[in-house]
Formats: C-alpha cells, sequence, structure tokens
C-alpha cells in the first residue's frame, strides 16, 4: 500500500490526478486497457478494507464466520420480509436447495465470479441488502474519488484525526487462488437507486473449502485482485480540512442528498448548509 498525505484539502485533485497517470503509464508499458480505478472513503485512516460482515459488535456472534451456504440460507429466510414491506420482489433468486446445488458442482479452479455469474438476480439482492445496512460480505466502492470523500469526510469518529480515500489500481494478470479470491463485480445490474447515484461496484473475497465458499478478509486476496503492477493507495486528508472539502463537495452537488435521495438525507443536507456553512 502506498499512503500519500496531504496537507490540505486544494491537493487532493492533484492527488487523484497523479494515481490516474499511475494507471495511464501502466497501460501504456503493458499494452492493454486495464479496469477503471476503484474509490473507496474511511472515516479514519487506521481503518482496513473491512465488510459490514467483519464488523460485528463485541457482544454479538461474528458474521465473519459464515461461508456462502450459510449465509445465503440467512438471506433467502429474510426475502418474504423484506419482499412484503418494501414492494420489491426477487421472483428469480434460486431457492437455498437450488442455490447449494449450484455449490455441489463448483470446483477449486471456479471463481465465485464463475459460480455465479448467471445469477445476476443474486447480485442484485446481495447489493440492495448492502445498501440498507443487511451486514454484508461485500464491499462497496465508487467509481467517483469525490464520492469516496464525502464519504471518507461525512461522519467521521469525534478522534479520527485523518480520514483517507483508497483507490484500487489493478495491473495485468490478476490471479486467484483457494486461499483467497477478491473478486470485483458491477456495475451494470439492476439495484437500489443508490447503487446509481453512488456510482458503486463492489468486491468480495472467499476462499473455496469443502465446496463452500468462505468469507475472507480483503487483504488476503489483495495482491492477486491487484495483479502485476496494480496498487492500493491511501490518500490521507487531514481532519481539519472538513468543513472545506464539504463545502466544496456539496457546491459540486455532491451531498447526502444526491447521494441517497431520501426526504431524511434531504433534511440534514439543508441543515448542514444552514447551519455549518453559513456559520
Amino acid at each position: 500500500m502506498q499512503q500519500v498525505k496531504l496537507e490540505s484539502w486544494s491537493a487532493f485533485e492533484g492527488a487523484i490526478q497523479k494515481v490516474s497517470l499511475a494507471r495511464q503509464d501502466l497501460e501504456q508499458r503493458n499494452h492493454q486497457d486495464l479496469p477503471a480505478l476503484l474509490f473507496r472513503g474511511l472515516g479514519s485512516s487506521e481503518w482496513g478494507l473491512e465488510t459490514t460482515l467483519e464488523r460485528p459488535h463485541p457482544s454479538e456472534p461474528c458474521g465473519g464466520t459464515l461461508g456462502l451456504r450459510g449465509y445465503y440460507r440467512v438471506i433467502e429466510a429474510s426475502k418474504p420480509a423484506i419482499e412484503t414491506f418494501s414492494g420489491r420482489r426477487w421472483d428469480k433468486l434460486p431457492t437455498t436447495p437450488e442455490f447449494e446445488a449450484l455449490m455441489d458442482r463448483a470446483t477449486a479452479k471456479e471463481l465465485l465470479s464463475s459460480v455465479l455469474s448467471p445469477l445476476t438476480e443474486v447480485y442484485e439482492y446481495l447489493a440492495y441488502l448492502r445498501h440498507h445496512g443487511f451486514p454484508s460480505p461485500l464491499l462497496d466502492w465508487t467509481a467517483s474519488p469525490y464520492v469516496a470523500a464525502f464519504f471518507a469526510l461525512d461522519a467521521p469518529p469525534t478522534q479520527s484525526q485523518e480520514v483517507c480515500v483508497c483507490v484500487l489500481l489493478r495491473g495485468s494478470f490478476r490471479t486467484a487462488s483457494d486461499k483467497a479470491d477478491l473478486s470485483v463485480v458491477g456495475p451494470y445490474m439492476r439495484s437500489h437507486p443508490r447503487h446509481f447515484l453512488q456510482q458503486c461496484w463492489y468486491s468480495v473475497c472467499v476462499a473455496l473449502v469443502n465446496k463452500d465458499y468462505v468469507f475472507k478478509p480483503h487483504e488476503r486476496g489483495l495482491s492477486g485482485a491487484l495483479g502485476q503492477g496494480g496498487e492500493l493507495f491511501k490518500i490521507i486528508i487531514p481532519i481539519k480540512e472538513r468543513l472545506t472539502a464539504l463545502k466544496q463537495l456539496d457546491l459540486m452537488n455532491i451531498n447526502e442528498f444526491s447521494l441517497f435521495g431520501t426526504e431524511d438525507s434531504l433534511v440534514r443536507t439543508v441543515a448542514r448548509r444552514e447551519l455549518l456553512f453559513r456559520a
């Protein structure tokens, strides 16, 4: 991981440009197109790439010990209640026996993405749950560095001195192993409007163990996902620049309302403009 420490918010765009130039240079040297850069904002520069399934309350069982089979049983059991109250339906979602039959045909050489590739509704349902707070093995990314910066700066912990934006630069010859396979999916799926407003992509890291994909920390599959010449950058922004950055992002129409589109987010955005930005 390459850390880039900024002294001020005004240096953020220059840092993003440097990473973009590094990607262009890598493309020219490899004579091939590379995937687009992906960004993730973190409210503390000390945080790692952890999914919500890896961050349970200390008094609760650790959801991160689940494999895909067990997790799928949980989300399928949750579907009737979610469909009833949301008005949405996932009629093509496989039943648990159908999904487990698919898993039984998996081999150690198959990636998670290839196993699930015909089942787009599974990805869509997983993304919907992730956006609504269901503990998820998906780690969300965005194609926009400014959206990522907003999420980093929006509501950091009070003790945070620095926030950061992680940048995923994927090179060539990306690999996977039985130890950990980090797959990136998106953005072309039907999902909640937030998926498009936030320009979302998703990653998941697994290892194939006894015909079950066991969820693993992203760090274990990161080197294979980065590939040759790839790198993870961490752009660190001092918390003292929060107000300056949020003001500029709001002028770019990057705020809670533009990214969530709810009445609650509208009220909070207006309140921030009137109480914080005008102070």
